[in-house]
């Protein structure tokens, strides 16, 4: 059966949404709620609720946050086998300060745990790795990325990356050769090749030359590139009205890693993706609790006359 192996960032979100617009160097009034986030845990359950078995692989502190953490991942039925507990760290934690929109006003992370994740870990999953899927997240030291690719490229696996941000995109080596699809947007595609004028498609091509086996490059509101050698596809953004653009980016990764695991190519599999990016930002949650493939599949086709198929620069 296919299944998908997280690898990387599990957390504690704290949101704080503005009552009004969130002004710096003062005190703004807001409404808060905790819930649990992280890209790779995210991943994973927007995988296992579109259907699909998963795994995650992280780690987490040694108290409240994390003893919960763990708890909600066997809630919705994923493998925490390999989800350890670090005697010294506490529980990665990520805060959004949100506009009254829904628009990150600011992030904050607190996310040392993960240096934790050393090559270690990844000599303990091998033995299952092979019927798996992998998808790993930047948050992962630099040295343990750079050993995950290796082994993707040694035992031909498929793996997943998503840069999570500009700085972090830095800890992935030169050479893609071993990512089979690499997830990331504009500004993280131009730091990490130190091509600041690329546009879009040619950063796709740039990507490509460096070894990636297929990219989705996400362009905010003017939506995605898929490139894979078969060429490069503009794809739009549905229209949606934003609650909370948090996780949409996770939600676009599961969706796409769910539909190319049923052999849908990669710009149809990315097309589905930007479906359940619009739905998870038109939710408070960081993932849709109503989240399946029938309610992608019934977006796409009652949207699908809102968007042009294509959008250009």
């Amino acid at each position: 059966m296919s299944r998908v192996v997280c690898i990387g960032g599990a957390a504690v979100d704290r949101k704080y949404r503005g009552l009004a617009t969130i002004r710096p160097g003062t005190s703004n009034p807001v409404v808060s709620e905790r819930s649990f986030g992280g890209v790779a845990r995210n991943v994973a359950e927007n995988v296992a609720r579109l259907g699909t078995q998963t795994s995650l692989a992280s780690i987490v502190g040694n108290d409240d946050n994390g003893l919960a953490l763990l708890e909600d991942l066997k809630r919705l039925g994923i493998d925490t086998r390999h989800v350890t507990l670090s005697g010294t760290q506490a529980t990665a934690e990520y805060v959004a300060v949100l506009q009254p929109d829904g628009e990150l006003a600011v992030g904050l992370a607190n996310m040392a745990i993960f240096d934790e994740i050393t090559p270690a870990l990844l000599r303990r999953l091998e033995p299952e790795l092979g019927s798996a899927w992998l998808f790993a997240d930047c948050n992962l030291p630099s040295e343990t990325l750079h050993e995950l690719i290796g082994l993707a490229r040694q035992r031909a696996l498929m793996l997943a990356l998503d840069a999570v941000s500009t700085p972090k995109v830095m800890r992935l080596p030169r050479d893609l050769g071993g990512v089979g699809l690499l997830f990331l947007n504009l500004d993280e595609a131009r730091v990490y090749l130190d091509r600041p004028e690329l546009p879009p498609e040619g950063a796709a091509e740039a990507l490509l030359a460096r070894g990636a086996e297929q990219v989705v490059l996400t362009l905010g509101s003017k939506g995605l590139v898929a490139a894979d050698p078969s060429g490069i596809e503009r794809i739009a953004a549905l229209k949606a009205e934003i609650v909370d653009a948090t996780g949409a980016g996770d939600a676009l990764i599961a969706a796409t890693l769910v539909a190319m695991l049923e052999d849908a190519p990669l710009a149809e599999a990315a097309r589905l993706g930007a479906v359940a990016a619009a739905l998870t930002v038109e939710s408070p949650v960081s993932v849709r609790p109503d989240l399946s493939l029938a309610l992608l599949e019934s977006t796409l086709s009652l949207r699908a006359d809102q968007t042009p198929a294509r959008e250009l620069p």
